[in-house]
């Protein structure tokens, strides 16, 4: 198969120049210099390096009791008195208190089959209100401001004062 490209076909394959200003990023791998290479490390930083030992724990599986976690003999030993199992025992819950009810619970038959009087219907009505306007227009005069005469006080007080300089 001898396939012959168009012009155009070969003009298009050429790769694109980057831009004179263009700068390519720096290479991902950083050389280690001979001098780093060869450099033997400190007594201290071998310390330092190894692991710490630690003491070992093993689970403790179920039915076996823990040997780290002693009951101290003063514990075992020790009595209580009167005051302190009154004070050991829980708080009762208030007379008046009802647990969480279930999320879903069974509706009665008498629920079911109830009927609305007529009078419940008519008070399970909303009240029949007029419009309300909600727009609110601060330069609108009401008409009984109109004819309103001010005292001889307000005007007096409406006067600027005059100051001396």
């Amino acid at each position: 198969m001898n396939a012959n490209c168009s012009r155009r076909l070969t003009d298009l394959a050429v790769s694109k120049k980057f831009h004179p200003l263009f700068i390519a990023p720096r290479p991902v791998q950083t050389e280690v210099p001979l001098s780093a290479r060869n450099v033997k490390p400190s007594p201290r930083i071998i310390v330092l390096a190894l692991p710490v030992p630690r003491k070992i724990t093993t689970k403790i599986q179920e039915g076996e009791k823990s040997n780290s976690h002693k009951v101290k003999q003063a514990s075992v030993s020790s009595r209580t008195y009167p005051r302190l199992e009154k004070l050991a025992v829980s708080k009762s819950l208030h007379p008046n208190f009802l647990p969480n009810q279930q999320k879903q619970r069974p509706i009665t038959r008498a629920a079911l089959t109830a009927i609305a009087s007529p009078r419940l219907v008519e008070l399970s009505a909303p009240p029949s209100r007029k419009m309300i306007k909600n727009t609110f227009e601060p330069f609108k005069v009401i008409p009984t401001t109109q004819h309103v005469v001010a005292t001889d006080r307000i005007l007096q007080l409406a006067k600027p004062k005059k100051y001396q300089l």
